[in-house]
């Protein structure tokens, strides 16, 4: 079997899912009498990260475009306190879960005007964003409780024919529309072309600022739909629940095949990379090991991801500057087969 069809056997999404059905065997046996295989633990692992997929899909557009958003922490923190807010003073949750994802759109609608329409790097205006979004948690302040009998927590907690837990759901529904949008719309291109060559992109005739205005844009209503689902799995959220969340959701769309060069991923490697975090943060609680273990482990997971990525970065450069000039002189071989002898005594 040659290399080529290895590489097709082994694609990083297969190995990415080696891993994933690794993890599960690995704590299926750590933790006594297999209790990680049960149905109800095996899906329930999903709930504790599904509001990370949801921002996660939206960033893999950025980071296609080799862009970032620094701010999805604290957008989606304050957008689920602004729908509590509203809630809590008029009592409709639909008016509240409209206003919240109003908020959402408006403000990462602010990131795409400013990393559209100015020369700031996308770190430094959305790291500027974030500390606005973030004195908004702290304005609106305190904890914002929610219990059993309230809608939004029914549904979140709640499961689709009694096993298949609704927030999984969810977040097939939400990776289905992306994977359309990116393997089947002409955005999926542009995505991958402005992070090859933004240049050669606006040439073509492209926008490419009303491009980036809209996966940001996008990325902020995904982050409010976090915040909602959030509330609806862990009941309470205030203004330290953001801290690492941009991180987090980093390390899902690397993990997942990315380049944070621009360009490379797919959102199906998001969604396996999603998965696996949520198999790695269950089976950590389940063995009684503290978050900051799961810290731990998520860091040296970015760490690594990045450098096997400038790793393989660094291959293609070569692999590409080798076949140019074997091209080349491929190329002055033919030539001089070509020459005709009579020019060359002359």
């Amino acid at each position: 079997m040659n290399k080529e069809k290895l590489k097709k056997i082994f694609s990083y999404n297969v190995i990415l899912t080696l891993i994933l059905i690794g993890l599960i065997i690995m704590f299926g046996i750590l933790i006594p009498k297999g209790r990680f295989f049960h149905p109800s633990i095996l899906l329930g692992t999903t709930t504790d990260i599904v509001y990370l997929g949801i921002m996660a899909f939206p960033m893999t557009f950025i980071i296609l475009t080799s862009g970032i958003d620094l701010s999805v922490g604290f957008l989606m923190t304050s957008t689920a306190m602004l729908f509590s807010t509203i809630y809590q003073a008029t009592g409709n949750i639909f008016i509240a879960m409209l206003v919240a994802l109003a908020a959402g759109l408006v403000f990462g609608a602010l990131n795409g005007i400013i990393v559209a329409n100015t020369k700031i790097p996308p770190f430094i205006a959305t790291l500027g964003t974030m500390s606005i979004f973030q004195g908004i948690t702290w304005f609106i302040g305190n904890s914002h409780s929610y219990a059993s009998g309230n809608i939004l927590v029914d549904i979140g907690n709640g499961k689709l024919f009694g096993i298949i837990p609704n927030q999984l759901v969810i977040l097939i529904v939400v990776f289905v529309i992306f994977d359309i949008l990116h393997e089947r719309s002409s955005i999926g291109r542009y995505l991958h072309g402005i992070g090859y060559n933004e240049e050669a992109v606006e040439f073509s005739g492209v926008s490419i600022k009303r491009i980036k205005f809209i996966i940001y844009t996008l990325c902020g209503l995904m982050c409010a739909l976090a915040g909602l689902l959030f509330l609806g799995r862990s009941f309470e959220i205030n203004s330290t629940t953001a801290m690492n969340l941009n991180i987090e959701v980093i390390t899902l769309v690397v993990l997942g095949g990315t380049s944070t060069a621009g360009g490379v991923g797919s959102m199906r490697g998001t969604l396996i990379a999603t998965l696996i975090i949520g198999v790695l943060k269950k089976g950590l609680s389940l063995m009684g090991m503290s978050g900051d273990v799961y810290n731990f482990i998520l860091g040296a997971v970015l760490v690594a991801s990045l450098i096997a990525f400038a790793y393989l970065e660094k291959r293609k450069k070569i692999a590409s500057r080798n076949m140019a000039i074997k091209n080349l002189n491929d190329s002055m071989d033919k030539a001089e087969e070509e020459t005709p002898v009579s020019a060359v005594k002359s």
